[in-house]
């Protein structure tokens, strides 16, 4: 799937904490089922031969 499909759902809010950060807000994509659906779904195609076990993430605000 082409990136733009999912870079159109991720906001940009220019010298946010501080000036001369470009803060990448995802928040817009999570609310669209069908786009975050379909993230996933790049994900899981990409790294489906990987062998992978098990899944580490980091806490950002509460969310994932």
């Amino acid at each position: 799937m082409d990136t733009t499909f999912f870079e159109s759902r991720i906001r940009t809010i220019a010298d946010w904490p501080e000036p001369g950060v470009q803060f990448r807000d995802i928040t817009p994509l999570l609310r669209d089922g069908a786009a975050f659906h379909a993230l996933i779904d790049v994900f899981a195609e990409r790294y489906a031969a990987a062998h992978i076990d098990a899944i580490a993430g980091i806490d950002a605000r509460g969310f994932i």
